[in-house]
């Protein structure tokens, strides 16, 4: 599988169609930003394929957990502090934004990668998020190659699937990612990012469709 290789990955989520690589790769999460234009420094969004893995890579916490069993897989994104593994570049001060997507598209190229992944929206920085693939390449200005079946048939017909995906390599100063194009998504609004404090008290960080009363 390419991505286990250090790919950067177009896929869909059930918000917009996101940019993705192992997080755990250094050299991989480098290149999501060079190819956003996104300033170093910036967390990256994760996601993971069920709760176990956040666990793993995450720093567990009582509080957290009904926010997660309530709401995951859902666009909720908490904010964890990693553990050993996650890229460095990926992080702010040792968190990340992490959430269990309700998009079996996104959540088994997790589990077949068997790591948590970048899930930034695939726009470049400062420009709106993708619905299709369509508005991807009009942002990149660059057309795709001839069309790529997807890297394994257990992505299957998913959520959002219709024909069978399709994906197609794209340059970007220099720099190749794959396309999973499932169709033009519906449009939602990003994921609500909350932040819950030792007192349990929670700030939410950034509005989205789950609404979290404080």
């Amino acid at each position: 599988m390419a991505i286990r290789r250090g790919a950067v990955v177009v896929y869909p989520t059930d918000t917009a169609y996101a940019l993705g690589s192992d997080a755990t790769n250094v050299a991989a999460v480098r290149r999501i930003f060079k190819i956003k234009g996104r300033p170093f420094g910036k967390a990256m969004p994760i996601i993971c394929a069920d709760a176990n893995m956040v666990n793993k890579y995450f720093l567990h916490a009582i509080r957290y957990t009904l926010y997660a069993k309530k709401y995951w897989p859902g666009p909720l994104s908490i904010v964890v502090r990693a553990k050993k593994g996650i890229a460095r570049q990926a992080l702010f001060r040792g968190t990340a934004a992490v959430r269990v997507p309700d998009s079996k598209i996104a959540r088994t190229l997790s589990k077949f990668l068997g790591r948590p992944l970048v899930a930034t929206s695939a726009n470049l920085s400062g420009q709106p998020a993708c619905y299709s693939v369509r508005a991807l390449l009009r942002q990149f200005n660059k057309q795709p190659s001839p069309a790529l079946r997807a890297p394994s048939p257990a992505l299957g017909r998913g959520k959002y699937f219709s024909p069978p995906p399709v994906g197609g390599r794209v340059r970007e100063r220099g720099i190749k990612f794959i396309i999973l194009d499932s169709g033009a998504l519906p449009r939602r609004k990003p994921s609500t990012i909350i932040r819950i404090s030792k007192d349990g008290s929670i700030k939410t960080l950034r509005k989205g469709s789950v609404r979290i009363r404080h």
